[in-house]
């Protein structure tokens, strides 16, 4: 790792340094000296849960020999949350085999996107990629909500929508159908996966039970770049998804630099999204970026992402949308047609009553009711941030 900046805590050092599932000598040196200093074992443990990285934490610390030198409850708590990521993780892809069949019966065969793609092929199944749901992949809008209305049909619910002129949206914004859920899953359908049209390579790879559908590496690798810089735009990221960029670009582009993930990236409109990324991953784990593409970034571009990624790093629970509102105009404009983006606007200013009584927490319609303003102001609000 680069020098850190002086502002971290051993806590919040150690925790960045085991955010990897390989080490070199020196890294293992530094990793044992932070052990042996630790005082705060509490906050270690709070942040490495809620950034969703017990189950490698716990894997590494055992792998490099030093659970030992940890107090007997703390080493307890890792081992128990690990354990409960790998059945976690176990349930899920059982449910994945039930969902590819249940497609199967029309045709449609998903691919594997994020955790589920990322567990047999990067965490090679110990568990250590910890998952909450399954995202898949079916190119095509049309293909898309035939298997969302498939597995509706065969049991799976969705939530009520927002607006019943969503009906008429439901593949026109956003990347991905409304989620489904079943026996405590949920399931996100993406019908694309960037903002701009690109035919997506994709690869077959076996594993003990199925045979997968996976993204081409490099366009996995720019999907998950930009669907962490979506997360971190509605304030609600983890470390687990630096995790998945250090160890794809390790694994697969260690050797190619990252010279034609840029040019990959400009193609798709998000080389700025992707340079930035490049250079934390560069300043905080020492994955290798060309200079040429690091010096692209200013001076200020550098430090206000440092500052932004410490203050992600020390809460990440607690950070608030940096720019709700050209969210907002951004899904407007993915919209096709007038008449549908006039469609997405209503039902955002004209939500269901049922939304308006869970949104607000009212118990009655005419309590409900009494919000309506609400959303005219929020829908300006949006527009003008």
């Amino acid at each position: 790792m680069n020098s850190l900046n002086p502002k971290l805590r051993s806590e919040e050092e150690l925790l960045l340094e085991l955010c990897r599932l390989s080490f070199n000598s020196e890294q293992k040196n530094i990793i044992r000296e932070l052990v042996n200093s630790e005082s705060d074992w509490d906050y270690f443990i709070r942040l490495a849960n809620e950034h969703g990285i017990v189950s490698s934490t716990y894997h590494s610390l055992e792998q490099l020999d030093l659970l030992s030198e940890m107090p007997e409850n703390i080493k307890e708590t890792l081992r128990a949350l690990y354990l409960k990521s790998l059945a976690r993780n176990t349930f899920l892809a059982e449910r994945f085999i039930d969902i590819n069949k249940t497609l199967a019966d029309i045709g449609i065969e998903p691919v594997v996107l994020k955790g589920m793609a990322l567990e047999p092929f990067i965490y090679e199944n110990r568990g250590l990629r910890q998952m909450t749901d399954i995202d898949l992949h079916i190119p095509g809008k049309d293909d898309c909500i035939n298997a969302w209305k498939h597995l509706k049909d065969s049991g799976y619910i969705t939530k009520p929508l927002k607006s019943r002129l969503y009906k008429k949206l439901l593949a026109d914004f956003g990347k991905h159908m409304p989620d489904l859920y079943k026996d405590g899953i949920s399931i996100d359908l993406h019908h694309s996966l960037f903002d701009i049209e690109h035919r997506i390579e994709i690869l077959s790879l076996k594993t003990d039970r199925a045979e997968l559908l996976v993204p081409d590496h490099d366009i996995h690798f720019l999907f998950l770049a930009k669907h962490l810089a979506d997360h971190e735009s509605n304030g609600e990221s983890q470390l687990r998804l630096y995790l998945d960029l250090v160890q794809l670009f390790l694994r697969h582009g260690e050797k190619t630099g990252a010279k034609h993930l840029v040019s990959l990236a400009k193609k798709l409109d998000i080389e700025d999204v992707l340079i930035e990324k490049l250079f934390l991953l560069n300043l905080f784990w020492n994955v290798p970026v060309e200079g040429e593409i690091l010096g692209k970034i200013s001076p200020e571009r550098k430090a206000r992402a440092t500052s932004k990624f410490i203050d992600f790093l020390r809460n990440p629970k607690g950070n608030t949308g940096r720019n709700r509102g050209a969210g907002y105009r951004k899904t407007l404009r993915n919209i096709p047609t007038m008449r549908k983006k006039l469609l997405f606007i209503l039902g955002d200013i004209f939500p269901s009553i049922t939304f308006m009584q869970n949104r607000y927490g009212t118990k009655t319609r005419i309590g409900a009711c009494v919000y309506y303003p609400l959303r005219f102001g929020k829908l300006l609000l949006l527009i003008r941030r």
